[in-house]
């Protein structure tokens, strides 16, 4: 009887274990690579990521980023980012992300300044492009990723 009971619970606990979980959307997946890139400071990896309408952008940024900058995430360890919220308009081919980012560097390019958020959140504005999902930040004031004050 024990083995019984022991064996419908094992069967119970992978069921419940095995349940289908979607997995994320391609727009998705691709918004928190490009901010993952992006405070990371590989700007490489982010133009992978984007429009090509966003590299002047992208490139402004890295041409202003400087070593202090690099050290400075050296130091901060990790960024975190994770998903608020997804809308996705197949249709249209546009999609927006809300992401997270926890401990991320934010550099004033006017002055020069910069400081560890503990957290932000960002709102990503994507495009689909040859079957691809893009960022696209031609207009990074309302695509949400501005200095914070």
């Amino acid at each position: 009887m024990k083995k019984i009971r022991l064996f419908y619970l094992s069967v119970l606990i992978s069921l419940t274990a095995c349940q289908d979980t979607p997995p994320p959307h391609e727009a998705t997946v691709n918004a928190v690579s490009f901010c993952e890139a992006v405070y990371d400071l590989d700007y490489m990896a982010a133009k992978d990521m984007a429009t090509a309408a966003s590299f002047p952008y992208i490139s402004f940024i890295a041409t202003n980023t400087t070593q202090q900058h690099v050290d400075k995430v050296k130091a901060r360890g990790p960024v975190t980012v994770s998903v608020v919220d997804t809308q996705v308009n197949e249709e249209k081919g546009d999609a927006t992300v809300v992401c997270s980012v926890k401990n991320s560097l934010s550099i004033n390019f006017f002055n020069g300044a910069s400081v560890i958020v503990p957290e932000k959140q960002d709102t990503l504005h994507l495009i689909k492009e040859s079957e691809r999902w893009l960022v696209k930040m031609d207009n990074p004031l309302r695509n949400g990723m501005q200095s914070p004050d």
